[in-house]
């Protein structure tokens, strides 16, 4: 019956909107429209994901890829900028939970594969991809005519953002799932340490490219004007997660909208461009978890409690971001650098994993929760595109198609994952499998 009601609404929705070629004249009441849409429906999508064995994170996707303006058009792009808010508040939730999950003891525990990883991971994947469309250009110049400056430029570029991961993605998994386990924390901890050293890679980088493009001196400024910026956000989000642990143990009322209202202050914070809205969430989770650990319970709660309806809204939106059509044009390239991603991911994470004395669990299976990108792949691109005005575009629309592919498959073979290690809290499937020989 939910089903039929939705659909009812859908068609209601889009008749409103485009019958006689005129969108819904209020932006607001666009907006919500759009909204109510992505909720209910998201809500079931997700639940008819579980039922064919997927994630309900694909079921958010695909219903926003269906839903959104390059498909049927229940969402238009100046719906997508007013819901903005929204993606903000989702990405504080999320920082907040990987922070609070990345506890002391975690670190302490896993300290040498979280680091032989995040290594591996960052020379690693990058020279493989990078060198791999270095090769692929060399054939078919994907990139048009240009300079081999502009090559250069164009491929460290694309080997940096295919070091990127998606946490959002991570983390929702992880708690849809209730997952704990060896390989649940060492995937979270990489996770967590990569999406710093991102930042700090890609400004290096980009610097580099624009001075081989253009031909000028490299800029040190902008290293360190990111590095500064790390370092305020980390301990402004230090003191807000003292706060919110403090407020949590000795009040402990309205813990939900406490939660809320931090990750809207710290998104407020973060547009006005000198601090990292992720990191200033994650350095308060981690804070709140690890000074008040008897505050730990109403902590986690209330993210759990708070995070449901925003995750559902937060994917569908990124779903009606990704654009298949992409596809046509820069097809070859895309597959190539997943191809090669993957398979970047795959040797480095089984071999430090191995070297540092991992279990197999991490050894056999780890490697899967780093293929989903999203929003930072997605933010870096359109850097890329304001930035490099030559081969800007082109490196973007790879990225862009990639994504797709990625944040497709990301899900499923996380989950997947975390069933055949034995780390699913709800016990869909027993173990499979042994130690690796």
């Amino acid at each position: 019956m939910r089903w039929p009601l939705f659909l009812v609404l859908a068609a209601f929705s889009w008749i409103a909107r485009f019958v006689g070629g005129a969108a819904v004249d209020d932006p607001a009441g666009s907006a919500l429209l759009a909204l109510g849409c992505l909720i209910i429906g998201g809500v079931l999508c997700g639940e008819l994901a579980v039922r064919l064995r997927l994630p309900k994170i694909t079921g958010y996707l695909v219903l926003g890829m269906v839903a959104g303006p390059h498909a049927v058009g229940l969402e238009t792009a100046r719906d997508a900028n007013l819901l903005r808010l929204f993606e903000d508040l989702a990405l504080g939730l999320i920082a907040l939970t990987a922070g609070g999950e990345f506890r002391l003891a975690i670190i302490r525990r896993r300290l040498r594969p979280l680091l032989a990883i995040t290594a591996a991971h960052t020379v690693g994947i990058f020279l493989l991809v990078a060198g791999v469309l270095w090769v692929l250009l060399i054939v078919v110049p994907f990139l048009g005519p240009v300079s081999h400056a502009e090559m250069l430029a164009g491929v460290a570029l694309l080997g940096v953002i295919a070091v990127a991961v998606s946490p959002a993605t991570t983390i929702a998994v992880i708690t849809d799932l209730r997952a704990r386990g060896e390989m649940v924390e060492t995937v979270l901890g990489v996770t967590i340490l990569k999406d710093l050293v991102i930042i700090l890679l890609f400004t290096a980088v980009s610097a580099l490219a624009l001075s081989w493009v253009g031909g000028g001196a490299l800029d040190l400024g902008a290293i360190r004007n990111v590095a500064l910026e790390i370092g305020v956000s980390l301990l402004i989000g230090g003191v807000l997660g003292g706060m919110l642990g403090l407020y949590l143990l000795k009040v402990g009322r309205l813990a939900p909208l406490t939660v809320i209202l931090l990750a809207l202050a710290s998104a407020e914070l973060g547009r006005g461009g000198w601090v990292e809205h992720l990191l200033v969430c994650m350095a308060a989770g981690f804070a709140a978890r690890n000074l008040f650990p008897r505050a730990a319970g109403n902590f986690l709660g209330a993210l759990e409690q708070s995070s449901t309806p925003i995750y559902v809204i937060f994917f569908a939106l990124v779903g009606a971001g990704l654009d298949l059509g992409i596809f046509a044009a820069v097809w070859l390239p895309a597959m190539v650098y997943v191809v090669a991603r993957v398979v970047a991911i795959r040797l480095t994470t089984r071999l430090p994993a191995i070297a540092a004395g991992s279990g197999w669990r991490v050894v056999r299976y780890g490697w899967m929760g780093f293929v989903a990108q999203a929003g930072l792949s997605l933010g870096l691109a359109a850097r890329i595109q304001r930035e490099f005005p030559g081969i800007g575009s082109t490196v973007a629309t790879v990225v862009i198609a990639a994504v797709v592919i990625n944040q497709l498959a990301g899900p499923v073979l996380w989950e997947r994952a975390i069933v055949a290690a034995g780390e699913d809290r709800k016990k869909r499937a027993a173990p499979r499998g042994g130690p690796p020989s």
